[in-house]
């Protein structure tokens, strides 16, 4: 017979186990995107510029502001070899996390006088980059829209070299939650 102890745990694991196999909802952000001042592209993995140039090119901004310019994958010169012109490149060079990330795209937004952008990032972030930026902008009257880079099938997550990612977005998302990012980098 099991004891109290082995049934709460029990029960954390398959908690844990359930919400992992439905993580696509709660991670996944997408949504359509529309026209704004400033198509700003998140510092990460490889197809997030790919993705901001390619809305760039299809004119739902006049202006790309790349966050934290100065990590690989969000480059000017990355982003000029896409097509996307030196003189409509904005760049944010501060930015360390995706809490920074927020704070001085907001500061930069704010400068510029811009009213709207279209975020990017990727689908298994977007999730914990809109709760920040809700949280960081509500101040604001700035209207944000989040557009994931890539677009994976639906059950991404169990994908043995994706486990790792989804695990590591849950907890960056509970330090966020729990308001970890104010002592470390998230």
């Amino acid at each position: 017979m099991m004891r109290k102890k082995e049934k709460y745990g029990l029960l954390v694991v398959i908690g844990f186990l359930i919400v992992f196999l439905f993580a696509r909802w709660l991670l996944i952000v997408d949504e359509e995107p529309k026209q704004a001042d400033v198509i700003m592209a998140l510092s990460g993995d490889a197809g997030r510029l790919e993705k901001a140039a390619d809305l760039y090119h299809k004119g739902y901004a006049e202006k790309v502001m790349l966050s934290n310019s100065i990590e690989a994958g969000t480059t000017l010169e990355e982003a000029t070899a896409l097509g996307v012109p030196e003189p409509d490149i904005i760049l944010e060079e501060e930015a360390t996390s995706t809490y920074t990330n927020a704070v001085y795209t907001k500061k930069l937004m704010e400068e510029q006088g811009f009213d709207s952008a279209v975020v990017v990032s990727s689908d298994y972030h977007m999730g914990r980059v809109k709760l920040i930026y809700e949280r960081t902008y509500r101040d604001t009257d700035i209207e944000l829209t989040y557009v994931a880079s890539l677009r994976s099938d639906k059950s991404w997550y169990l994908d043995k070299t994706n486990i790792l990612f989804t695990a590591k977005e849950y907890i960056k998302l509970l330090a966020y939650i729990l308001g970890l990012y104010k002592f470390i980098d998230l």
